[in-house]
């Protein structure tokens, strides 16, 4: 990739897309960043492992998941081009990643030494100062994200899991119909249910005319307006 590749996609990010193309320069240098290609299946970072580097998806999707009990694997978060990767890990103190961060397609990521770029005096000024707010207000994103998903797994039954969940999705979107960016089965995963049983449950759900859904496109369906008892009443001969 030429450097104005590797400037335009930093420039895409929520972590440096407020620089400019000759200070994202500077920021690769600073942070020893590099570009690497890895292949589907393969892992950026094991369960329990160290992670001190932290990556920006140029090409592919990735997944974060922990396995569970009995083989079950549960879903933790998707990523595609653009999204930051690790940056919320390697800012710990310990920097042990607690899931599998994989490679869910082939994929290409600029790497950075989070330590390095954040050693005593790498940046000054103006941009230490963006950097710091850019790093709080995307590790305050993260935050919500997982409170989301909190308010999904907290509901008992799958039906209410998949409600609330679509009806976050609706909120934060703006929009009555979106995308889940998720296949079948990495939905259960998140869900954290079996993929036959989400599937069944969409299928009764589109049935009884809650919802639409194409593969990953998904519609809710509007509740029906409360009737007037008063017309009821008037119609069947009631004052």
């Amino acid at each position: 990739m030429t450097e104005g590749e590797l400037n335009r996609i930093m420039m895409k990010t929520r972590i440096f897309g407020d620089f400019g193309p000759e200070e994202c320069a500077l920021l690769r240098k600073l942070s020893k960043a590099s570009l690497r290609r890895c292949a589907a299946g393969e892992s950026l970072a094991e369960e329990g492992g160290e992670l001190d580097f932290f990556a920006i998806v140029a090409e592919g999707k990735l997944v974060c998941e922990k396995n569970g009990y009995g083989g079950h694997v549960e879903l933790i978060a998707h990523y595609g081009a653009g999204d930051s990767v690790g940056l919320d890990i390697a800012c710990t103190v310990t920097k042990r990643c607690p899931f599998r961060i994989g490679c869910l397609t082939d994929a290409t990521l600029l790497i950075f030494r989070y330590d390095a770029l954040m050693r005593a005096g790498a940046l000054r000024g103006a941009m230490h100062e963006r950097f710091s707010v850019n790093l709080i207000r995307f590790l305050a994103n993260e935050n919500i994200k997982k409170l989301y998903k909190i308010d999904v797994l907290y509901k008992r039954s799958l039906r209410e899991r998949i409600l609330v969940f679509l009806r976050n999705m609706e909120t934060r979107t703006g929009e009555s119909g979106f995308r889940i960016h998720m296949s079948r089965e990495q939905f259960a995963q998140y869900l954290g249910v079996n993929r036959s049983s989400l599937s069944h449950e969409l299928s009764m759900m589109r049935g009884e005319g809650l919802i639409r859904f194409k593969k990953d496109y998904f519609e809710l369906s509007k509740p029906p307006r409360e009737s007037d008892p008063s017309a009821e009443f008037a119609e069947k001969g009631f004052d």
